[in-house]
Formats: structure tokens, C-alpha cells, sequence
């Protein structure tokens, strides 16, 4: 009997290649969305030691001028943190709708792979059942030919 071949191998393979893309596609927005997380704590940090240093020479004394260089400074990085944000929430619905493209086409290898095992099986079965029959005849031979 011929060997087994799958009958929808090149969808499939098709399917793979899209799955594949689609992954890697999902894999460059979650690193973009980090990229934006990193990008914001980083902001973040700044101005906590930013204010900490406000607030140490404040202490100490400051002029007018200084105390509104402070705050103008402070109120920039406010603003990056506040399109950062707005930005990693826009990746977040991006990554979301991605992961659908995903499990989409995920589903639809899996159930190519599916039915390519119950094609393995019935072929299986096949191979199995001409073996079978081949002994049966090759037994019923030997012993015509016995006697």
C-alpha cells in the first residue's frame, strides 16, 4: 500500500506559515507595549527624584524662578507620563485584538491536524486490514498447497 499522505498538507502548511506570522506580529506589539511600560516607569522615577530634590531645596530655599522651572519641568514629564499611558492602553487593545488573530488561526491548524490524524487512523486501519487480509490469503495458500 502507498504511505500515508496528508490530502490538505499544503493548506496546512499555509495555515502554519500564517499562524507564524501572526505570532511573531503579536510578539512585536507586546514588545512595543513593554517598550512603553519601561519608557513610563522610567518617566515615572524621574520625577519622583525629581520631586524629592524639589522638596530638599525647597528646604534649603529657592527663588521664584527655580521654584517655576520645577514645576514646568514637573508638569512636561506629568504630560509624557499621561501620553505614555494613553499610549500603552492603545497597545493593550492592539495586543488584545491580535491574540484573537491568534487563537484564530490557531484553531484552524489545530483542527487541519485533527483531521489529519483521523486520516492517519482510517489509513492505519487500512494498512491494518490488507495485512491482515494478505496473511489470510498467504495461510490459505501455504496449506492448498500443503496437501
Amino acid at each position: 500500500m502507498k504511505r500515508f499522505e496528508f490530502s490538505l498538507n499544503k493548506l496546512m502548511g499555509y495555515k502554519k506559515q500564517v499562524l507564524d506570522r501572526e505570532k511573531n506580529s503579536l510578539a512585536h506589539l507586546r514588545r512595543q507595549q513593554q517598550q512603553y511600560i519601561d519608557e513610563k516607569r522610567a518617566l515615572e522615577e524621574t520625577l519622583r527624584r525629581s520631586n524629592q530634590e524639589f522638596l530638599e531645596k525647597s528646604a534649603a530655599g529657592m527663588t521664584i524662578m527655580q521654584v517655576t522651572t520645577f514645576k514646568g519641568y514637573h508638569s512636561s514629564l506629568s504630560a509624557q507620563i499621561k501620553e505614555l499611558e494613553a499610549s500603552i492602553e492603545k497597545m493593550e487593545e492592539r495586543v488584545q485584538k491580535q491574540l484573537g488573530v491568534v487563537i484564530e488561526a490557531t484553531k484552524e491548524v489545530s483542527s487541519l491536524e485533527k483531521l489529519e490524524d483521523k486520516q492517519l487512523e482510517e489509513y492505519n486501519f487500512k494498512v491494518a486490514k490488507s495485512e491482515e487480509q494478505f496473511i489470510e490469503e498467504y495461510v490459505t495458500n501455504a496449506s492448498y498447497r500443503a496437501v
